[in-house]
């Protein structure tokens, strides 16, 4: 279990959108886990990446320091907003904003799909692109999924 994080309807919904338009095809533990990711970095609250997240909404909509380009790949290609949750969708995102989160992935608070469009995933890299303080952990379907290097984030990492 994880922390639970103050919600509104909206946020269940934007969590829900974001966990389709990433791992729609990687089912309900794929989308399950990639929620967990978003939630942990709520949690999380550390710098250099994660400070003052407040919010759900502040880490889908969050940027990557100094480039103005959103972190997450459905937020910039508009894929977040064509989503339509079903309440299956919907309840999932309401449990993890209540404190569940994906034994598997609760110390990830990065993930990427290396090979989007493609039916195979292209081998994950030893650190996250444009990441230098991630190592791999594990790959579910078409995310490798990232923990911080020792010393990073000791707020999350306890």
């Amino acid at each position: 279990m994880g922390r639970r994080i103050h919600h509104t309807e909206n946020d269940v919904n934007a969590l829900a959108r974001l966990m389709l338009a990433e791992a729609i095809g990687e089912g309900a533990e794929g989308m399950d886990m990639v929620g967990t990711v978003v939630a942990n970095r709520v949690e999380a609250d550390c710098e250099p990446d994660f400070r003052n997240l407040r919010n759900i909404r502040h880490a889908i909509y969050q940027e990557i320091p100094g480039t103005g380009i959103p972190h997450f790949e459905p937020v910039l290609n508009g894929a977040l907003y064509t989503q339509r949750p079903t309440e299956e969708d919907l309840q999932r995102a309401r449990n993890l904003l209540n404190g569940h989160r994906n034994p598997r992935a609760r110390m990830n608070l990065w993930f990427f799909n290396p090979s989007p469009g493609q039916a195979f995933r292209d081998p994950c890299t030893p650190t996250m692109p444009r990441s230098p303080m991630t190592q791999f952990d594990f790959a579910h379907k078409n995310h490798c999924f990232y923990v911080g290097v020792p010393g990073y984030c000791p707020e999350f990492y306890r």
